[in-house]
């Protein structure tokens, strides 16, 4: 039923309880409308990956793509090569949902509240979007989600007995390497994890550095090993290659994100933030947004190494993301998001106990179950409730611009053309030609070949082919302008952009 465990914890069976539904009813949701097809953009880029092995923009996303590839090939029952990337992303924040419904349960050691969590979490419209199409972040929170289990694993043992968690947390180190080959904003999470572990055994560098050592070995042999996929697979030259880490300036301008080195802008005013903050936490949990605020004081009473290191996580990572410009920064949200479920479920805990303490120590039990129930369900409620109203808005699955892209574009194109093209455009070529064979005759130029090619610019790159091959462009409007200028642009019909054909100035 819904009454409070014994202070030794849950037995395993409890904490499938929790995970279980979660896991199985946000992945038949996000099933339900996830993108069916090729995208555009960054997700295209990664649907064309995995079955290539080939090297992603900055930071190269090693341990993803190498993910991607192993989905490629388990998965081959369920759709195109483009659908199963898409499933992976689905089945990761499903876990990931599942993941922190086991460690709320661990917290709190009540099953119901995990359920709750998790479903709360998986239903927040950022957890949502991003678990319907290929991204990493949809494995970084999954990954952030599995270190809050082992580290909690580790802390229950550690305190029973120094050192009898070594694995655990030998474990957690070796999860920490592969999600630095995942993504850069794991480094965020570093104070956090750093707290944590202090504050659970504080005399751990001087009575258990082996362990350290250990640790600090497992955690850069996995992410060194990770990041070697780059050069050695660069050096094979595979279909799809961004900046040639092959070379060891390639390698770092890849792994340390040189191209975007500087984006880094002004953080808008306190007030300001904070309204954005709350904003965004009243955008994913509604009313539930009030009982993530009473989530801190009441975590920081009861569980204050476990909210110390969630609190941890939310600022570096929030206040990361908000001076960061990204097309999609929402996505860096995620783990922010699922520290604040979390939040929820600590206060939920605080709850449960003043109604045992009302009721059941008074003799009211069967009050005490029909309130620590009402509880649960109302929890439920309020993120299911709304989550009905997202359906259509969140809905990919009559999503087909990428298809249509891969479809008409390439066909449109005389044989052996260039298409100059720019990133969200090029990459659904690139998944056409690279993974489905699709006109191998074409040559599609991005942005970065524009750079490693040496053309200097897209006007250079036209130049380049003008004459001796047909010359097509898909470029934003200030790149039109100018080769307006010099050259005759001919509109091409029955595409899903603008494209053009480049004649020489004075063609009939």
């Amino acid at each position: 039923g819904v009454v409070a465990a014994a202070p030794s914890g849950l037995r395993a069976s409890r904490y499938a309880f929790a995970a279980v539904p979660v896991f199985l009813m946000a992945l038949v949701l996000y099933l339900a409308t996830l993108l069916p097809d090729v995208g555009i953009w960054d997700t295209a880029e990664f649907q064309a990956l995995g079955p290539v092995l080939g090297t992603a923009h900055p930071t190269g996303y090693p341990s993803y793509t190498l993910l991607l590839w192993l989905a490629s090939v388990v998965l081959q029952p369920f759709g195109n090569e483009a659908y199963r990337a898409d499933l992976l992303s689905a089945l990761l924040m499903a876990g990931a949902g599942a993941l922190l419904a086991v460690r709320t349960a661990m917290a709190t050691r009540r099953w119901p509240l995990g359920l709750a969590v998790g479903l709360i979490f998986a239903l927040t419209p950022v957890a949502w979007r991003w678990g319907l199409r290929a991204d990493p972040h949809a494995f970084h929170v999954f990954l952030a989600a599995l270190l809050l289990v082992l580290l909690g694993r580790w802390q229950q043992l550690e305190q029973v007995r120094p050192g009898g968690g070594a694995r655990w947390l030998m474990s957690a180190a070796a999860v920490y390497g592969v999600s630095l080959g995942n993504h850069a904003l794991t480094l965020l999470l570093a104070p956090g994890i750093a707290l944590f572990v202090l504050l659970v055994a504080p005399r751990i560098l001087a009575q258990q550095t082996r362990l350290v050592l250990a640790c600090t070995a497992v955690l850069a042999l996995t992410a060194v090993a990770v990041y070697l996929y780059l050069p050695i697979r660069a050096a094979m030259d595979p279909p799809l290659m961004y900046a040639d880490p092959s070379t060891w300036d390639g390698f770092w301008y890849v792994v340390l994100g040189e191209q975007f080195q500087g984006a880094f802008g002004t953080l808008p005013p306190p007030g300001e933030l904070i309204d954005d903050v709350w904003g965004e936490l009243v955008r994913n949990f509604g009313t539930l947004a009030l009982i993530v605020l009473a989530g801190l004081p009441l975590g920081l009473l009861r569980h204050p190494r476990l909210t110390a290191l969630g609190l941890a996580w939310f600022v570096c990572t929030w206040f990361f993301a908000f001076g960061y410009p990204n097309a999609a920064i929402e996505r860096y949200y995620l783990v922010p998001l699922m520290v604040a479920a979390l939040a929820i479920g600590l206060a939920a805990d605080a709850i449960w106990d003043a109604l045992h303490d009302l009721l059941e120590r008074n003799g009211h039990a069967l009050a005490y179950r029909l309130s620590a129930s009402a509880l649960v369900l109302g929890l439920l409620a309020v993120a299911i409730a709304p989550a009905l109203g997202r359906y259509e808005s969140l809905d990919l699955g009559r999503d087909t611009r990428g298809r249509s892209i891969v479809e008409t574009t390439l066909d449109a194109v005389e044989p052996d053309a260039v298409i100059i093209s720019w990133w969200s455009y090029s990459t659904p070529l690139w998944y056409g030609q690279h993974v489905e064979g699709r006109r191998p005759d074409v040559l599609v130029i991005d942005d970065r070949d524009v750079l490693d090619e040496g053309y200097g610019d897209s006007a250079s790159a036209v130049e380049a082919y003008l004459g001796r091959r047909p010359v097509y462009v898909i470029r934003r409007d200030r790149d039109l302008e100018a080769l307006e200028r010099d050259y005759l642009l001919v509109p091409v019909a029955d595409v899903p952009m603008e494209m053009y054909q480049v004649l020489p100035e004075g063609t009939d």
